[in-house]
């Protein structure tokens, strides 16, 4: 209910209705609020000096968000409203298409193993960091790495 929603909050109910007039707007700005650190995510990402950091601050980064991102959240989601789910969407589309260009990088590169698939392992490696311990962060990085790491070559 709004009452406790603004009590868990710490607010009035009448400070909840006026910035949300029922609980499906609530939900839609969590889940707004949700998909508000993009921006943030990806210019961080970005900003790393060459697609194996930019890998390791993606994955790291969701694997530090994961406790948010279990089975109780997936219960949650199928009680949104649509535009919730919508905004939820999108979020999960940017950050695909983020980590696939970072894997693209790779591949060009000769970083990661040059059998990626990025447009279909990358949600399989998203799935592997959405489940991952968030006090374990590095943990989800080391098994990443034996994923994309390139084969190494007989001397």
């Amino acid at each position: 209910t709004m009452a406790t929603i603004a009590s868990t909050a710490g607010v009035s109910r009448q400070t909840l209705y006026r910035y949300y007039p029922d609980i499906d707007a609530v939900l839609v700005g969590v889940a707004e609020l949700i998909a508000s650190h993009d921006d943030h995510l990806e210019t961080h990402v970005r900003t790393q000096s060459g697609p194996a950091a930019q890998l390791d601050t993606l994955v790291h980064s969701l694997a530090q968000a994961a406790g948010h991102d279990k089975p109780e959240a997936a219960a949650l989601r199928s009680t949104l409203p649509p535009a919730a789910r919508d905004v939820l969407a999108r979020h999960e589309g940017r950050v695909t298409r983020l980590l696939v260009d970072v894997l693209q990088t790779g591949i060009g590169r000769g970083v990661f193993r040059a059998d990626l698939e990025p447009a279909s392992d990358a949600p399989l490696l998203l799935g592997l960091a959405a489940a991952a311990d968030p006090t374990d962060p590095e943990r989800a990085l080391t098994l990443v790495h034996r994923i994309i790491k390139p084969e190494e070559k007989p001397t």
